[in-house]
Protein backbone atom coordinates (compact mmCIF):
# COMPACT_ATOMS: atom_id res chain seq x y z
CA UNK A 1 0.00 0.00 0.00
CA UNK A 2 1.44 3.78 -0.59
CA UNK A 3 1.64 6.13 1.42
CA UNK A 4 -1.37 8.54 0.16
CA UNK A 5 -3.54 5.24 0.27
CA UNK A 6 -2.86 4.43 3.51
CA UNK A 7 -3.20 8.03 4.82
CA UNK A 8 -6.84 8.40 2.97
CA UNK A 9 -7.86 5.06 4.32
CA UNK A 10 -7.03 5.90 7.93
CA UNK A 11 -8.63 9.69 6.92
CA UNK A 12 -6.17 13.17 6.95
CA UNK A 13 -5.56 15.58 9.88
CA UNK A 14 -4.08 19.18 8.25
CA UNK A 15 -1.27 20.52 10.13
CA UNK A 16 -1.40 24.09 8.89
CA UNK A 17 -2.82 26.76 11.32
CA UNK A 18 -5.82 28.98 10.36
CA UNK A 19 -4.20 32.80 8.80
CA UNK A 20 -5.93 35.14 11.40
CA UNK A 21 -7.59 38.39 10.30
CA UNK A 22 -6.76 41.63 11.74
CA UNK A 23 -6.92 41.46 15.83
CA UNK A 24 -6.29 37.50 15.57
CA UNK A 25 -9.59 36.94 14.28
CA UNK A 26 -10.62 34.64 11.21
CA UNK A 27 -11.11 36.91 8.62
CA UNK A 28 -15.03 38.10 8.08
CA UNK A 29 -17.33 35.99 5.74
CA UNK A 30 -14.59 32.93 6.23
CA UNK A 31 -16.00 29.29 6.94
CA UNK A 32 -14.20 27.84 9.78
CA UNK A 33 -11.01 26.00 8.04
CA UNK A 34 -11.21 22.35 7.64
CA UNK A 35 -9.35 20.44 10.36
CA UNK A 36 -9.45 16.79 9.01
CA UNK A 37 -10.77 15.27 5.87
CA UNK A 38 -12.40 11.83 6.65
CA UNK A 39 -11.76 8.63 4.50
CA UNK A 40 -15.43 8.32 2.91
CA UNK A 41 -14.58 12.26 1.18
CA UNK A 42 -11.54 10.20 -0.76
CA UNK A 43 -14.59 7.75 -1.80
CA UNK A 44 -16.71 10.85 -2.84
CA UNK A 45 -13.90 11.68 -5.55
CA UNK A 46 -14.44 10.39 -8.74
CA UNK A 47 -12.57 7.09 -9.81
CA UNK A 48 -10.36 6.93 -12.54
CA UNK A 49 -11.31 5.33 -15.58
CA UNK A 50 -10.29 1.39 -15.06
CA UNK A 51 -7.84 -0.11 -17.20
CA UNK A 52 -6.84 -3.47 -17.17
CA UNK A 53 -4.03 -3.05 -20.43
CA UNK A 54 -2.05 0.74 -20.45
CA UNK A 55 -0.76 1.39 -23.94
CA UNK A 56 1.42 3.32 -21.96
CA UNK A 57 4.85 2.03 -22.32
CA UNK A 58 6.39 0.84 -18.78
CA UNK A 59 9.50 3.05 -19.60
CA UNK A 60 7.43 6.49 -19.69
CA UNK A 61 9.34 9.76 -17.67
CA UNK A 62 6.39 11.44 -18.04
CA UNK A 63 2.88 10.27 -15.92
CA UNK A 64 0.92 12.68 -17.93
CA UNK A 65 0.21 10.07 -20.47
CA UNK A 66 -1.02 7.55 -17.92
CA UNK A 67 -3.48 10.42 -16.12
CA UNK A 68 -4.86 11.18 -19.49
CA UNK A 69 -5.41 7.66 -20.33
CA UNK A 70 -6.99 7.45 -16.85
CA UNK A 71 -9.38 9.71 -18.02
CA UNK A 72 -7.92 12.10 -15.34
CA UNK A 73 -9.00 16.06 -15.76
CA UNK A 74 -7.86 18.68 -14.14
CA UNK A 75 -10.62 20.29 -11.82
CA UNK A 76 -13.09 22.77 -13.81
CA UNK A 77 -11.53 25.72 -10.83
CA UNK A 78 -7.85 24.85 -11.77
CA UNK A 79 -6.20 23.69 -8.50
CA UNK A 80 -5.27 20.36 -9.02
CA UNK A 81 -2.10 18.92 -7.12
CA UNK A 82 0.37 19.94 -9.71
CA UNK A 83 -1.01 23.73 -9.08
CA UNK A 84 -0.62 23.58 -5.66
CA UNK A 85 2.88 21.96 -6.60
CA UNK A 86 3.78 25.03 -8.28
CA UNK A 87 2.74 27.32 -5.65
CA UNK A 88 4.97 25.37 -3.00
CA UNK A 89 8.00 25.58 -5.71
CA UNK A 90 7.40 29.11 -6.35
CA UNK A 91 9.95 31.78 -5.76
CA UNK A 92 8.19 33.44 -3.28
CA UNK A 93 7.57 30.53 -0.73
CA UNK A 94 11.27 29.26 -1.53
CA UNK A 95 12.57 30.44 1.38
CA UNK A 96 10.11 29.62 4.04
CA UNK A 97 8.98 26.36 6.17
CA UNK A 98 6.95 24.32 5.46
CA UNK A 99 4.01 24.91 7.41
CA UNK A 100 4.37 28.44 6.78
CA UNK A 101 4.44 27.64 2.42
CA UNK A 102 1.33 25.49 3.07
CA UNK A 103 0.02 28.11 5.20
CA UNK A 104 0.05 30.17 2.39
CA UNK A 105 -1.06 28.21 -0.38
CA UNK A 106 -3.94 27.45 1.55
CA UNK A 107 -5.05 30.83 1.88
CA UNK A 108 -4.51 31.47 -1.65
CA UNK A 109 -6.88 28.15 -2.69
CA UNK A 110 -9.11 29.26 -0.37
CA UNK A 111 -9.63 32.75 -1.47
CA UNK A 112 -10.19 31.39 -4.93
CA UNK A 113 -13.04 29.16 -3.04
CA UNK A 114 -11.35 25.36 -3.91
CA UNK A 115 -11.69 23.04 -0.53
CA UNK A 116 -8.61 21.38 0.24
CA UNK A 117 -10.17 18.32 0.46
CA UNK A 118 -10.44 18.68 -3.62
CA UNK A 119 -7.10 19.54 -4.53
CA UNK A 120 -6.23 16.44 -2.35
CA UNK A 121 -9.02 14.07 -4.06
CA UNK A 122 -6.99 15.27 -7.46
CA UNK A 123 -3.65 13.74 -5.36
CA UNK A 124 -5.73 10.66 -4.50
CA UNK A 125 -7.15 10.02 -8.03
CA UNK A 126 -3.66 9.82 -9.75
CA UNK A 127 -2.13 7.82 -7.15
CA UNK A 128 -5.16 5.20 -7.96
CA UNK A 129 -4.04 5.64 -11.48
CA UNK A 130 -0.62 4.83 -11.01
CA UNK A 131 -1.71 1.89 -8.91
CA UNK A 132 -3.91 0.67 -11.79
CA UNK A 133 -1.05 1.44 -14.37
CA UNK A 134 1.67 -0.48 -12.49
CA UNK A 135 -0.86 -3.52 -12.06
CA UNK A 136 -1.45 -3.87 -15.79
CA UNK A 137 2.21 -3.47 -16.38
CA UNK A 138 2.40 -6.12 -13.73
CA UNK A 139 0.08 -8.45 -15.73
CA UNK A 140 1.91 -7.67 -18.94
CA UNK A 141 5.17 -9.26 -17.44
CA UNK A 142 3.24 -12.50 -16.42
CA UNK A 143 1.44 -12.94 -19.61
CA UNK A 144 4.97 -12.05 -21.43
CA UNK A 145 7.01 -14.73 -18.58
CA UNK A 146 3.55 -17.26 -19.79
CA UNK A 147 4.17 -16.80 -23.86
CA UNK A 148 8.14 -16.67 -23.38
CA UNK A 149 7.92 -20.10 -21.26
CA UNK A 150 5.78 -21.78 -23.55
CA UNK A 151 8.08 -20.68 -26.50
CA UNK A 152 10.81 -21.35 -24.81
CA UNK A 153 9.27 -25.74 -24.65
CA UNK A 154 8.14 -25.00 -28.40
CA UNK A 155 11.68 -24.12 -29.34
CA UNK A 156 13.42 -26.97 -27.05
CA UNK A 157 11.32 -29.82 -28.34
CA UNK A 158 11.74 -28.36 -31.96
CA UNK A 159 15.42 -28.31 -31.11
CA UNK A 160 15.15 -32.35 -29.96
CA UNK A 161 13.14 -33.07 -32.85
CA UNK A 162 15.91 -31.65 -35.15
CA UNK A 163 18.36 -33.05 -33.06
CA UNK A 164 16.80 -36.50 -33.39
CA UNK A 165 16.58 -36.39 -36.86
CA UNK A 166 19.75 -34.78 -37.66
CA UNK A 167 21.42 -38.00 -35.38
CA UNK A 168 19.07 -40.35 -37.19
CA UNK A 169 20.64 -39.00 -40.60
CA UNK A 170 24.13 -38.92 -39.58
CA UNK A 171 23.73 -42.71 -38.52
CA UNK A 172 22.24 -43.42 -41.72
CA UNK A 173 24.74 -41.70 -43.45
CA UNK A 174 27.39 -43.91 -41.73
CA UNK A 175 25.38 -46.94 -42.24
CA UNK A 176 25.12 -46.68 -46.12
CA UNK A 177 29.33 -45.98 -45.64
CA UNK A 178 29.95 -48.68 -44.24
CA UNK A 179 27.62 -50.72 -46.60
CA UNK A 180 29.34 -49.26 -49.52
CA UNK A 181 32.83 -50.07 -47.91
CA UNK A 182 32.43 -53.78 -46.96
CA UNK A 183 30.50 -54.08 -50.58
CA UNK A 184 33.65 -52.62 -52.01
CA UNK A 185 36.33 -54.64 -49.82
CA UNK A 186 34.00 -57.54 -51.25
CA UNK A 187 34.32 -56.79 -54.92
CA UNK A 188 37.81 -56.26 -54.30
CA UNK A 189 38.65 -59.72 -52.83
CA UNK A 190 36.11 -61.14 -55.44
CA UNK A 191 38.07 -59.34 -58.10
CA UNK A 192 41.01 -60.70 -57.18
CA UNK A 193 40.38 -64.34 -57.05
CA UNK A 194 38.67 -63.78 -60.64
CA UNK A 195 41.75 -62.57 -61.58
CA UNK A 196 43.75 -64.90 -60.69
CA UNK A 197 41.43 -67.41 -62.34
CA UNK A 198 41.40 -65.70 -65.80
CA UNK A 199 45.04 -64.82 -65.23
CA UNK A 200 45.44 -68.87 -64.42
CA UNK A 201 43.63 -70.50 -67.42
CA UNK A 202 45.84 -68.28 -69.37
CA UNK A 203 48.94 -69.26 -68.18
CA UNK A 204 48.10 -72.39 -69.60
CA UNK A 205 48.60 -71.51 -72.99
CA UNK A 206 51.36 -68.63 -72.65
CA UNK A 207 55.17 -70.00 -73.13
CA UNK A 208 56.97 -67.19 -71.58
CA UNK A 209 56.48 -64.31 -70.76
CA UNK A 210 54.08 -61.65 -68.77
CA UNK A 211 50.23 -62.42 -68.43
CA UNK A 212 47.98 -59.93 -70.05
CA UNK A 213 45.72 -60.41 -67.12
CA UNK A 214 46.68 -58.19 -64.14
CA UNK A 215 46.94 -59.74 -60.80
CA UNK A 216 48.21 -58.34 -57.68
CA UNK A 217 51.68 -60.35 -58.54
CA UNK A 218 51.57 -58.21 -61.74
CA UNK A 219 54.87 -57.06 -63.31
CA UNK A 220 56.70 -60.37 -61.76
CA UNK A 221 56.65 -63.67 -63.87
CA UNK A 222 53.24 -65.20 -63.70
CA UNK A 223 53.52 -68.07 -60.75
CA UNK A 224 50.75 -69.83 -62.87
CA UNK A 225 52.03 -69.61 -66.45
CA UNK A 226 54.28 -73.22 -67.05
CA UNK A 227 57.89 -72.37 -67.01
CA UNK A 228 60.39 -73.28 -69.73
CA UNK A 229 62.85 -76.81 -68.90
CA UNK A 230 66.75 -75.56 -68.45
CA UNK A 231 68.67 -76.30 -71.56
CA UNK A 232 72.60 -77.32 -71.64
CA UNK A 233 74.72 -74.75 -72.79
Amino acid sequence: MSKLKDLVSRGVRLIVADVPGEGGAPPEGAEPREREIPPEAFDEAAEPRRITRSEVPADVSDFSAVYSEAAIELPAHGYGIDKVAEMLEGKRLATLGREVKATAVMAAIEAAGVPLREVIQDAVRRDKALDAFEAAKGREIQELHARTETRVEEIQAEIQVFLKERNAELERLKAEEEAKNRAFLELQTRKRREEERLAFLVGHFLEGGANPISTPASGAADASAPSKPDRAS
